[in-house]
């Protein structure tokens, strides 16, 4: 089962009512949470899904969820997290190609709407994660300065402290991430090359059955125009002979009629 990215991206869009530009935009997995709340309304408790989850350790919160709704639904799929989190594209993919045909497969055809059941919230392309998790910092200074900025207003409020310490994680997971594309991005090229070179393979074997059968017929054409045979039984024969060769060296009966013809030119 294969679905283009266009493809995958412009339906997940259209279902969850989203502006998403990359298949990596759910690796946060609230999407993939809220297509099974559209396959089993209801059932997904969506108010534990984090929609602008951008640190790992929110996306697995998520990730949670989303097996709960699994194993309540006995699907055996197994969610490869600590893939899925890093947001590499390939993996992404793979993941939305499964969900996807799952939702065919599933989905009753009821209208859903997407905004409601999250309420009116959502994940867009400015908060799905990838920001956090895909691009590498500009300049070590730049965050240094900003967790420091934040660490200094930590003596006020509890909570700022906790963003001084996300803003450090970001810093860290970033680069990671960003190298991590190349690899998988080079084994889907190689993958892609190894397919192309047997599909060659395929169509010139297919090319060499057809020249062979067509040249069978050709044989049988020449042998009918220009046979002296007598009867209908050698004839017959000759035929036979023609279909049940395996080589051109095989079909005797067409090189034989062309001496003959030939000698019967020359007299």
């Amino acid at each position: 089962f294969f679905v283009g990215k266009n493809e995958l991206l412009g339906w997940l869009n259209d279902l969850l009512q989203l502006s998403y530009t990359k298949v990596e935009q759910c690796a946060n997995g609230a999407a993939y949470c809220q297509i099974m709340d559209a396959v089993y309304p209801g059932e997904v408790p969506l108010k534990k899904v984090y929609f602008e989850a951008k640190l790992e350790h929110e996306f697995i919160k998520n990730y949670k969820v989303l097996q709960s709704v699994f194993d309540k639904k006995q699907i055996t799929k197994h969610i490869e997290v600590n893939k899925l989190i890093k947001a590499k594209p390939l993996d992404n993919l793979e993941f939305l190609q499964w969900i996807k045909r799952y939702f065919d497969m599933h989905y009753g055809g009821h209208e859903y709407n997407a905004l409601e059941r999250r309420g009116g919230g959502g994940v867009t392309k400015e908060n799905s994660g990838v920001v956090a998790t895909a691009r590498p910092a500009t300049s070590s200074s730049a965050v240094s300065a900003t967790a420091a900025a934040l660490t200094k207003t930590a003596s006020r409020s509890t909570p700022v402290r906790v963003a001084a310490r996300d803003v450090s994680n970001v810093a860290s997971l970033r680069p990671a991430s960003a190298a991590g594309k190349r690899p998988a991005g080079d084994e889907h090229i190689q993958q892609m090359m190894e397919e192309l070179t047997s599909l060659k393979l395929t169509v010139a074997e297919i090319e060499k059955e057809r020249d062979f059968y067509f040249n069978k017929l050709r044989d049988i054409e020449i042998t009918t125009q220009t046979t002296e045979r007598t009867t209908i039984s050698e004839l017959v024969d000759d035929l036979q002979k023609i279909l049940y060769s395996t080589s051109e060296e095989e079909a005797v009966p067409v090189a034989e009629l062309v001496v003959v013809v030939v000698a019967a030119a020359e007299a």
